[in-house]
């Protein structure tokens, strides 16, 4: 079956992720919990029409992805948003999503739900609680993003100028990311099947 449905996930570094995290976990735990989730995400959106990525230029993260069978995207382009607009610029593709990589109550139930929004709707978009982005995608080519603060008001705005129809969704599970010390907490509270083997 022809792959479609192409996933961007970027992941920055596995040197020291989750910075926000270091008075409460040790960079090693730090660095297991991100592959965990990461891990998590792409077996969750994992089909037979999905093309997964990993955007990043981490050696790291490639060795990880390469021993994974996960394919990755490197440019030389500096910013998140070059990277992932040069990143969707270089693949042929129906349907698209950008997911973060700390979205810890994905599971594929949810994954699959997300992907059967984004046939159907030119932009689907969810908001953390701080106004980022952890999803975003749809069925119509998008020339910019705006990633960085307040990045769901800014991709909101730039959608809008183009009148594009926009679906919002507020699940958790799209939502919910491991950012800080509070964040952390209430996972540990409500830690998902994936992350039971984990020892913090």
């Amino acid at each position: 079956m022809l792959k479609n449905f192409l996933i961007g996930i970027p992941v920055r570094n596995f040197k020291n992720p989750m910075s926000r995290l270091e008075n409460v976990l040790s960079v090693e735990k730090r660095i297991e919990l991100s592959k965990g989730m990461f891990e998590n995400i792409v077996k969750s959106f994992e089909n037979d029409e999905t093309k997964i990525v990993c955007v990043t230029n981490d050696e790291l993260v490639i060795d990880y992805c390469k021993n994974n069978d996960i394919e990755t995207f490197s440019t030389r382009k500096k910013g998140l948003n070059f990277e992932l607009e040069e990143f969707l610029h270089s693949y042929e593709y129906e349907y698209w999503t950008i997911c973060h990589a700390d979205l810890p109550y994905l599971n594929n139930f949810y994954a699959q739900e997300w992907i059967k929004e984004c046939k159907s709707s030119q932009i689907v978009i969810c908001s953390s609680k701080d106004s980022g982005t952890p999803l975003l995608g749809g069925n119509i080519k998008v020339k910019k993003l705006m990633y960085g603060k307040n990045s769901f008001d800014n991709h909101m705005n730039i959608f809008l100028k183009e009148n594009l129809d926009i679906k919002k969704s507020f699940n958790k599970e799209f939502s919910f990311e491991i950012d800080d010390e509070e964040d952390f907490i209430s996972f540990l509270q409500h830690r998902p099947r994936w992350s039971k083997n984990l020892q913090f």
